[in-house]
């Protein structure tokens, strides 16, 4: 059987994959590298303060607009 090319999926039908052939390390890693369109990426080494300043700012941002 051969491999599906993982980089073609989109998210959503690699997220399938995934979910039925869990023990493909592979597909699991580039679903786990896939960049999400809705994230918010956040520096860790802030403070949890600052992180939840952020994350308030961001959901007030999508509230208004």
């Amino acid at each position: 059987m051969t491999k599906p090319n993982y980089k073609q999926m989109s998210l959503q039908e690699l997220r399938k994959y995934v979910l039925s052939h869990r023990e493909d390390q592979e597909a699991w890693d580039e679903y786990a590298n896939r960049p999400r369109p809705n994230s918010v990426l956040v520096n860790a080494e802030i403070s949890l303060s600052e992180q939840k300043q952020i994350f308030d700012n961001f959901i007030q941002q999508k509230r208004s607009s």
